[in-house]
Parts: C-alpha cells; sequence; structure tokens
C-alpha cells in the first residue's frame, strides 16, 4: 500500500489491481523519475556552462546569440531546396528516378 501511495494511486485504484499490474506501475514511475532526474542534470549542466561563458567572457554574447528565436528561418532556393530533398533521400534509403 505504500509503494501505490508513492505513485498516487488511491486506495480504491489499488484494491483493484493485481500485483502484477502494481509491478508495472512502479516500474513505469521509477522509469519517469530516473527520466526527469536525467533532465535535472541535464538542465544544471547546460545552466553551469552558460553561467561559465557569461562569467569568464569580457564581452559576454547578446540574448538574441545565445538563445536564437526559432522564427528566423532562411529561405531557400531551389537548388537548395533540391540538394536538401536529395539529401533526406539517400539518407532514409530511397532511390533517385529520372
Amino acid at each position: 500500500m505504500l509503494a501505490a501511495a508513492k505513485i498516487g494511486l488511491t486506495r480504491s485504484e489499488w484494491a483493484l489491481m493485481t500485483p502484477r499490474e502494481l509491478a508495472l506501475w512502479l516500474q513505469g514511475r521509477r522509469e519517469q523519475m530516473e527520466d526527469e532526474a536525467r533532465t535535472q542534470r541535464r538542465n544544471a549542466y547546460n545552466l553551469a556552462s552558460l553561467i561559465r561563458v557569461m562569467v569568464w567572457a569580457k564581452h559576454p554574447p547578446s540574448y538574441e546569440s545565445a538563445f536564437p528565436s526559432d522564427n528566423t528561418r532562411k529561405e531557400m532556393s531551389d537548388e537548395q531546396m533540391y540538394a536538401q530533398v536529395r539529401a533526406l533521400n539517400k539518407l532514409f534509403g530511397g532511390t533517385e528516378e529520372i
């Protein structure tokens, strides 16, 4: 019952579960917590990297260069677009028909 309470199950949900279902819920919750911890460690590392750059740089990068906006897409010419399509086709194992 303690394990069920830790993963957020109510008493009625716990009572209706088989031991196998409970074990699967526990395994899923453990994997979810491991993923969250991994993400937190990655975020802490990235933050430390950014802080290091800002502290030790004579001229810290601007906000825009450190965090580029997603909507700053470059327009492709027809030749560039075709080259990109050919590269993706080759990457995914497609064939080129002329």
